[in-house]
């Protein structure tokens, strides 16, 4: 039995996401100098994405927030893996990383999920 293509399968997410989906950055802050006076540093990587609400069925009881969003961002051109330190613009709009989960099946990340606050 052949083995199953996830490089295919995230080529396919990437074309995907990139048709339907929009253009965004990912901001990585980064303290510079000593700690008594740190230097805050800011490098924006491009990305694609599609900006989608939270399921209302999910808002409440959980740790999701009423205005959470659930972004999937593609590994296409990305250089770097996101983390809840980073920071994500939509539209311009600078939203926190609250989760992170990546769809990741044989090993591939595939794509980012993300859910964001503003």
């Amino acid at each position: 039995m052949a083995a199953f293509d996830y490089d295919r399968t995230r080529a396919t997410a990437a074309r995907l996401i990139a048709r339907f989906g929009q253009k965004g950055s990912l901001r990585r802050i980064a303290n510079t100098g000593p700690d008594y006076d740190p230097v805050q540093t800011s490098e924006d990587f491009a990305c694609s994405l599609v900006d989608l609400d939270q399921s209302q069925a999910h808002v409440g009881d959980t740790l999701i927030q009423r205005g959470d969003r659930m972004v999937y961002l593609s590994t296409e051109g990305l250089s770097i893996a996101p983390t809840l330190a980073d920071r994500l613009l939509i539209g311009g709009t600078e939203h926190s990383i609250v989760d992170i989960q990546p769809l990741s099946p044989g090993g591939t990340v595939v794509f980012w999920q993300l859910q964001v606050r503003r």
